[in-house]
């Protein structure tokens, strides 16, 4: 889970932002901090320039997601353990498969960069929204194969994954109201279009904001179970479990 986090921001700066950051990250974030509202310009000059590049990125994404398919790394593992000790020793020996790459919360990161993209570069190049729903689609493939019948079960933490990707989708909402913003009050003809961006922008920082506690997602909400006998109608218990080991 905190792999995720880490993982994701990290692929927004050198990814996702990776031609408005340039080579230096430092002067970036000194930029930020000295002028905040510098982020608009900076963006709308240089990342409409680079969705060829991700355009290309897309589609070698594709060829990834076939080659974890073949398992090259646990078979690698296996092909070289058997030589040491037999095949069961050796399927124990090279499962399961490298969990900072190719765990939830890498595979979970790297799924919420895939659709950033698509966000924050749609617009700019709308071939780019047909490259990431042909990406999902090959995913849905290779890793309904991968997770449900070749890996092996691995614990689940009851949606922690699902929801920090959610929120991570709104991140990509709000870089993506910066980058639009920045780009039509430069290219537009008047600021109108400009503000209204702005506008999106502002109501997509607060819808992120509330995410985070409007949702009891972690927690089962027993006080209005037990106040409201109307709305939740418990069942009779009809039958009584009896052991029949204990009766013997």
């Amino acid at each position: 889970h905190k792999l995720q986090v880490w993982y994701f921001w990290f692929q927004v700066v050198f990814v996702v932002l990776a031609t408005a950051v340039g080579q230096n990250v430092k002067g970036f974030m000194e930029t930020l901090v000295e002028k905040p509202f510098a982020i608009f310009a900076v963006m709308a000059k240089t990342m409409p320039y680079a969705t060829h590049f991700y355009m290309n990125w897309l589609v070698l994404a594709w060829t990834t997601h076939a080659m974890g398919m073949t398992r090259y790394v646990p078979l690698g593992k296996f092909k070289f353990a058997i030589k040491i000790w037999d095949e069961a020793q050796a399927k124990q020996v090279a499962e399961p498969e490298d969990q900072d790459y190719y765990g939830m919360g890498g595979r979970s990161a790297r799924w919420a960069i895939f659709l950033t993209v698509g966000i924050v570069y749609g617009t700019l190049s709308p071939p780019i929204c047909v490259l990431t729903f042909i990406n999902f689609a090959v995913s849905r493939v290779c890793f309904g194969y991968l997770m449900v019948f070749a890996e092996t079960k691995k614990p689940d933490l009851g949606g922690v994954f699902f929801v920090k990707m959610m929120e991570h989708a709104l991140v990509a909402l709000i870089i993506y109201g910066i980058l639009m913003t920045g780009v039509l009050m430069q290219r537009a003809a008047t600021y109108g279009p400009g503000i209204i961006a702005a506008g999106a922008l502002v109501y997509g920082i607060v819808v992120n904001a509330r995410f985070a506690n409007a949702f009891t997602w972690e927690k089962l909400p027993f006080e209005e179970l037990a106040d409201d006998e109307k709305k939740y109608k418990h069942k009779a218990e009809t039958g009584v479990y009896v052991q029949p080991e204990m009766i013997e």
